[in-house]
């Protein structure tokens, strides 16, 4: 096929540097390029490809503090803002492994090195737009995400015996899988590696036995593709989860860290990552993971609020975790200086409620801290925003919906589970679960983890608290007494227990026979601080009210208890 000029084609410029701009335009012109625009950010180009359908596009890879050129093209794939014969090249002057493999693994259409000659670029381009007018009817049906009709056109490629029966073949492989078509899959697999061992189609194969959990036959190719090409993360991702998949959790963290050391930018690799650190209790690697998928994301087009609150609420609950103190300061200032960093310069909160979410995050830090009266003080201030979010109505223009599950409920109640609340955050739990929508896996996770650990804590304090309850019916206040103190050792906060500790004491205070303890009064006006001012459950709240006069009354009764 003749080579096609640049001319008529609409080409766009992305590079913060002006002398570059004007060096890659030069070329360009030479080239038969007229039609040249200039941008120095990802967001501006991200901004213009949204009018106008750009035919080639060069992109540097780093464009400053905003949108990366890796970042830039996932953009404008999700907003299908590339139209399929669209050319889309990385250009940039970083040859660091990291950069190199992360730009390549999400398949540009080509990556250049600068410097480079005006000869280079002219026969790259000539490459792609061979490749792109060949293969049209291919890349058309796999923009409008009809694989049936991708099968077919690879078929008919193959068939007429292209020059391109590689990429076809991979491409037909690929959207076998994606549709589960093992064995038509397995069957093209079969026939390229009996001729040819190529590391794509290594990796196709291993996925393929991965997904019917031939675990070791996938290990196998995994291991083949990572041998040739020691640079393989995706390879070694998937070694890494056929390796959980069997248990060998040790060996899964050693490859899948490999992985990320040559390859930090993939949301999915981190995430992996972050299952296995998680499994191992390794909570280093687990924030560390957190807040890289933070970081990729928070340029992206869909912003997603759920990657820095599930950040924040990860350190937290390290936090939580962790031993030793040294650690856990370290981990409550990390907390509180990314919640303050979001509220400071970050643009996605800018549509949800973060103040209260960082009231909610606060409480949890004062619990760490030891000042459970303040912690669950601060809850008492947002208990009704809390309420609100629960109760919102369904959206007017959508009547048949019902809205999302809130994130803050789920913090409110990461936060009672935490001080002790345990039927206040069960009660919130079950009403959580009414919502529509799938749960964020890592905000699931971080409940399970949570629930396990204070799964102990929860039958010791019932155990406690309703030997306390039949001692109390028995008349032997004096031990009930120690029972509710034990409790609410275990959970600090909870207002059940608390009740029964003060409703004990009154009882105590009120029977002249009875033995009373010098600091049985300010033990009770201690405990009723733990309910003032809180949001109770109607039942909790009558008791509470006649608790209070009960014991108010007999204050003025017997003064020399004061």
């Amino acid at each position: 096929m003749p080579y096609k000029t640049l001319e008529n084609l609409r080409v766009l410029i992305v590079d913060d540097q002006r002398p570059f701009q004007l060096l890659l335009k030069g070329i360009l012109y030479s080239m038969g390029a007229t039609n040249i625009a200039f941008v120095q950010t990802g967001e501006q180009a991200l901004s213009k490809c949204s009018h106008i359908p750009f035919d080639v596009l060069f992109v540097d890879y780093n464009l400053g503090s905003g949108k990366n050129g890796r970042q830039l093209l996932e953009d404008l794939r999700e907003k299908k803002l590339l139209h399929p014969a669209a050319i889309y090249m990385i250009v940039t002057g970083e040859n660091h492994v990291p950069m190199v493999i992360g730009a390549v693994e999400i398949e540009p259409d080509d990556y250049i090195i600068k410097p480079f000659s005006q000869s280079v670029l002219r026969t790259r381009l000539q490459k792609i737009q061979n490749r792109k007018a060949q293969l049209a009817p291919i890349y058309q049906a796999m923009h409008d995400e009809q694989p049936e009709l991708v099968i077919e056109a690879c078929k008919q490629e193959r068939a007429a015996g292209s020059r391109y029966q590689s990429l076809c073949t991979r491409i037909q492989a690929e959207t076998h899988l994606k549709l589960q078509q093992y064995a038509d899959a397995e069957a093209l697999l079969s026939e390229v590696l009996t001729f040819n061992r190529l590391n794509w189609a290594l990796l196709l194969q291993a996925r393929l036995c991965f997904e019917q959990k031939r675990y070791e036959e996938s290990l196998e190719f995994c291991n083949e593709a990572i041998d040739t090409n020691r640079f393989f993360a995706e390879a070694m991702d998937l070694k890494a989860r056929n390796l959980i998949a069997q248990g060998q959790l040790e060996e899964a963290m050693a490859i899948v860290t490999h992985a990320v050391t040559i390859s930090p930018f993939s949301v999915s690799r981190q995430n992996l990552l972050m299952d296995v650190a998680r499994e191992l209790s390794d909570l280093p690697s687990l924030v560390m993971a957190s807040k890289q998928i933070y970081e990729i994301t928070r340029r992206a087009a869909r912003q997603e609020v759920i990657h820095l609150l599930n950040y924040i609420r990860t350190v937290i609950d390290a936090a939580t975790r962790s031993e030793e103190t040294t650690q856990r300061n370290k981990y409550q200032q990390e907390a509180l200086l990314a919640l303050h960093r979001a509220k400071r310069e970050d643009t996605v909160i800018r549509d949800f409620d973060f103040e209260l979410f960082e009231s909610l995050c606060q409480a949890r830090l004062e619990s760490l801290s030891g000042q459970q009266y303040l912690a669950k003080k601060t809850y008492a201030e947002v208990a009704g925003r809390v309420e609100a979010q629960l109760t919102a109505e369904a959206d007017p223009e959508q009547p048949d919906e019902l809205p999302p599950p809130p994130h803050s409920t789920a913090d409110a109640i990461l936060l009672l589970n935490q001080i002790g609340e345990y039927e206040q955050a069960l009660a919130l739990t079950e009403r959580l679960q009414s919502f529509s929508g799938v749960v964020d896996p890592v905000l699931q996770k971080l409940f399970d983890e949570q629930q396990q650990r204070v799964e102990q804590r929860r039958v010791q304090f019932q155990e406690l608290n309703k030997r306390g309850i039949q001692s109390y019916k028995e008349g032997n206040y004096s031990l009930a007494l120690q029972l509710f103190e034990q409790a609410l050792d275990v959970a600090p906060m909870n207002t059940g227990s608390a009740l029964n500790l003060i409703q004990t004491g009154i009882q105590m205070m009120a029977d002249p026979k009875l033995k009373k303890p010098i600091d049985l009064v300010e033990k009770c006006r201690k405990t009723f601080r733990i309910v003032d001012n809180m949001p109770l459950p109607e039942h909790h709240k009558e008791r509470y009210t006649e608790l209070l006069n009960q014991f108010n009354k007999l204050k003025e009764e017997k003064r020399s208890f004061r």
